[in-house]
């Protein structure tokens, strides 16, 4: 079992190296340890970089950074004001999305890939927080670190280079979705967490985060489409009653008149329901 283990981690290292240029390049070392920072404290200025990767010169760190930043891997997450020198202001490095995948090939990054999320905003997804709070409650550190190590490897057999991959997070799920092998999880692994039928599910309600995250989110988002659709219906059937009116009409009706007159009946009556009142004050 050891040995087996052994040559997979070696193939691991190996795909690692031919598909992500910046771990096997010159510096890849320093490139490692520069994400690695970054990864588990989120953004930082140049200086704290160099103070916190142990790297020897800042000028390398400095060098590393600018090539990480060119091919990609780091972006400016925000400026603040240097801690030495003249105080001028400098950027903040953070993670993008290639250079999250770069990083979870540290198995220190995996075991806290929350801790990562949470500390990178460059890392941006729709509903990012809700999302972690649900994730926390469902999925352990360890079950979690196991499926990117899983996921990673899959996706890394399925590109042809990282940086071929666009830098954003639908690219990278268009590769995900594209993988024709399957992530191989290790024997017996299974999430211990995710509900197995409508009643557990109901069953997460107990925890505080998760029914925080129904009462903040999900419930306003709720009355908010259902507010959206009653107002739609009754449009609807303005419209429908306005067709009938039209097809009652007769040419010695005046019918441009008679239009007219049940038109601004119609709008007022509708400006006067709470929920399209609503609808046209957010707009």
């Amino acid at each position: 079992m050891s040995d087996r283990k052994g040559h997979s981690h070696i193939y691991f290292d190996e795909l690692v190296r031919l598909k992500i240029p910046a771990l096997s390049e010159r510096g890849a070392e320093n490139n490692r340890l520069i994400l690695r920072t970054i990864a588990l404290n989120g953004p930082m200025l140049k200086y704290r970089i160099f103070k916190n990767a142990q790297i020897g010169r800042y000028s390398t760190v400095s060098r590393r950074v600018d090539s990480l930043t060119e091919k990609g891997y780091l972006g400016e997450a925000s400026k603040r004001a240097t801690e030495r020198g003249k105080q001028a202001e400098e950027p903040m490095y953070g993670l993008t999305w290639r250079g999250f995948i770069a990083s979870t090939t540290i198995k220190e990054v995996r075991e806290d890939i929350f801790q990562v999320l949470e500390s990178n905003p460059l890392l941006a997804i729709p509903e990012k927080e809700t999302v972690l709070v649900v994730l926390k409650e469902i999925v352990t550190r360890e079950e979690l670190a196991t499926i990117c190590r899983s996921l990673l490897e899959a996706f890394l057999k399925s590109v042809p280079s990282l940086e071929f991959v666009e830098n954003e997070p639908m690219s990278i799920l268009a590769w995900l979705l594209s993988i024709k092998e399957k992530p191989v999880f290790p024997d017996g692994f299974k999430l211990s967490g995710i509900p197995k039928d409508a009643w557990e599910l109901l069953g997460l309600l107990d925890r505080p985060p998760i029914l925080g995250v129904v009462k903040e989110k999900i419930v306003p988002l709720v009355r908010q489409k259902t507010m959206e659709m009653e107002a739609l219906y009754h449009l609807l059937s303005a419209v429908n009653r306005f067709c009938d009116f039209v097809s009652g009409l007769r040419v010695e009706d005046e019918p441009s008149k008679r239009v007219r007159e049940y038109v601004e009946g119609e709008l007022k009556m509708l400006s006067e329901h709470p929920n399209i009142q609503k609808l046209l004050e957010e707009e």
